[in-house]
C-alpha cells in the first residue's frame, strides 16, 4: 500500500494499532461489498495527516 502511495506522489503512512479496528472493518466492507470507502477514507486522513505534519515542519 505504501509503495502505491509513493508512486502516487503520496507520504507513506502507518495504521496505529488503535485504529486496528477501522482497518479491518474497511476490509471487511471490501469483502463483503466491494466498497472501497472505508479503506480510502481511512488512508485519506492518515496522508493528510502526515501531510500536515510536513507543512507544520517547514512553517519553523
Amino acid at each position: 500500500m505504501n509503495l502505491e502511495l509513493m508512486k502516487a506522489g503520496f507520504p507513506p503512512i502507518d495504521i496505529k494499532f488503535a485504529d486496528r479496528i477501522a482497518y479491518y472493518n474497511a476490509f471487511d466492507e471490501y469483502h463483503v461489498k466491494h466498497s472501497s470507502g472505508a479503506m480510502e477514507k481511512l488512508f485519506a486522513g492518515y496522508v493528510n495527516a502526515r501531510l500536515d505534519s510536513y507543512l507544520m515542519m517547514l512553517e519553523k
